[in-house]
């Protein structure tokens, strides 16, 4: 059955299968950092969460919420004023 699929068909099947995987593995890993440097966000952090970001909207182009970013309250920059 893999002959008769084409080399297209096979990299979307994996495109559409392993993207969103990654685009979690690379969340929860972003997140973690942020938790083990206090909350507060790294380089590296930012980056993995930009990246899942990416891949998330990329997996989802359709959706009208896949070009928001969730954002923890531990990760935001913005103050509330009382």
């Amino acid at each position: 059955m893999l002959a008769l699929l084409a080399t297209p068909v096979r990299r979307w099947i994996l495109a559409s299968l392993l993207l969103p995987v990654v685009a979690t593995v690379l969340a929860k890993l972003g997140h973690y950092l942020e938790r083990r440097n206090g909350g507060s966000p790294t380089a590296v952090s930012r980056v993995l969460l930009k990246i899942s970001s990416v891949t998330r909207r990329f997996t989802r182009k359709h959706d009208p919420e896949a070009d928001q970013a969730p954002v923890t309250p531990a990760s935001s920059h913005t103050r509330h004023l009382p």
